[in-house]
């Protein structure tokens, strides 16, 4: 319960960072959390699952990767050669990245990173080591969406799709986030795509089923492999997921200034209720989004509005989303935290246990992957 632990102790300090008016002991205790992070994660072991495939591109080359990412990559490994070393420089690229950004967008960054740490940022530190790149990028880019330079705007995200191809939507958002919707035209789609999701409408699985066998090969194989990873058990009811988006979507509805983070948001509850029946799918673009969850929560304290209940509301959606991702059974093998400090690191033995886990896969489908986005 090591990262229950973590969360519950960054949910306090934010909590004192939003009441307390000592600014010089906020940013020594800020800076302390991006120490301890960047050590606790930068030091680890084989963590969870998508390490498998990380190592062995970083040690032998034997995946390919995207050309940024491989250059990345290529450029630590001619330093120093060693997979640890690697981890520690890349997760203090993130979190000093992350300092920035946080500074620059909340007047609570401790509070921000206790909320990053708890929804879904501990998974996109430890599994997402293209994505995170990515998204930074992104983040950094959007001061060049507010003053309206294409140039700048163009170079971190061109730089970005070179670490995951799925950046690639960040494009558009050039256009789409720096626009005011009719607040009318929003909360209409909102209303439409609760219908969509609370009835269990499944549009996306009866285009699945349908009969594509007149497409290309390549394309129908493609149909047919989404089709096999549909969630079997999984009902779209008015849920714990349900209520969280219904919070975020009003909390940016009601308060939130910044045009391109209220619509990031709105793009990222969007997501959910009009595509989450395919989860694989659906986690791989709303993650893009994911950090207008980290801006709008904390940025809403700063309204003027009960700080109190927020908190709460905080503290509730932040705990059930760090227990519940780590109490996955997949997730309670791969993310048996070991440090490479105080352990020596046995990569046959974690290989078996990931190889054992996997019986997990198709269970987390609509489930475990939900709660992580």
């Amino acid at each position: 319960m090591i990262y229950l632990g973590i969360s519950i102790t960054l949910l306090i300090l934010g909590i004192y960072d939003v009441f307390s008016e000592h600014k010089d002991r906020k940013e020594l205790i800020l800076k302390i959390i991006i120490a301890c992070l960047i050590l606790f994660l930068g030091t680890r072991g084989f963590l969870g699952w998508d390490w498998y495939f990380y190592y062995p591109s970083f040690m032998e080359g034997t995946y390919i990767y995207e050309k940024g990412y491989m250059i990345y990559t290529s450029f630590i490994g001619s330093i120093f050669k060693n997979y640890i070393f690697y981890q520690f420089l890349t997760t203090t690229i993130d979190f000093i990245s992350l300092y920035y950004i946080f500074k620059r967008y909340c007047k609570y960054p401790i509070m921000a990173f206790a909320i990053f740490f708890s929804i879904q940022g501990l998974h996109i530190e430890v599994e997402l080591l293209r994505n995170i790149k990515a998204i930074l990028l992104f983040l950094f880019s959007l001061k060049y969406i507010e003053e309206r330079r294409v140039f700048p705007f163009l170079v971190l995200n061109i730089i970005g799709i070179s670490f995951h191809t799925s950046a690639i939507l960040y494009l558009p958002m050039y256009f789409i986030l720096n626009y005011k919707y009719k607040k009318e035209i929003v909360l209409g789609i909102f209303l439409i795509g609760s219908l969509y999701y609370l009835s269990n409408l499944k549009a996306i699985e009866f285009l699945l089923n349908y009969n594509w066998s007149f497409l290309p090969m390549a394309i129908a194989e493609k149909i047919s492999s989404y089709k096999s990873i549909l969630p079997e058990s999984l009902k779209r009811e008015f849920n714990l997921f349900y209520i969280e988006r219904l919070v975020l979507f009003f909390l940016a509805y009601l308060y939130e200034e910044n045009r391109v983070i209220k619509n990031s948001l709105y793009i990222l509850v969007g997501i959910f209720l009009f595509t989450s029946e395919l989860s694989v799918g659906s986690l791989r673009i709303g993650i893009l989004f994911i950090y207008s969850t980290w801006l709008v929560l904390t940025r809403s304290l700063e309204k003027n509005i009960n700080k109190f209940v927020l908190i709460s509301v905080i503290l509730l959606l932040s705990v059930t989303r760090i227990y519940r991702s780590i109490n996955f059974p997949g997730n309670r093998i791969n993310y048996k935290y070991e440090n490479v400090l105080f352990n020596e690191l046995n990569y046959k033995k974690r290989e078996t246990e990931i190889i054992k886990s996997k019986i997990y896969l198709k269970e987390s489908h609509g489930k475990e992957l939900l709660i992580q986005y």
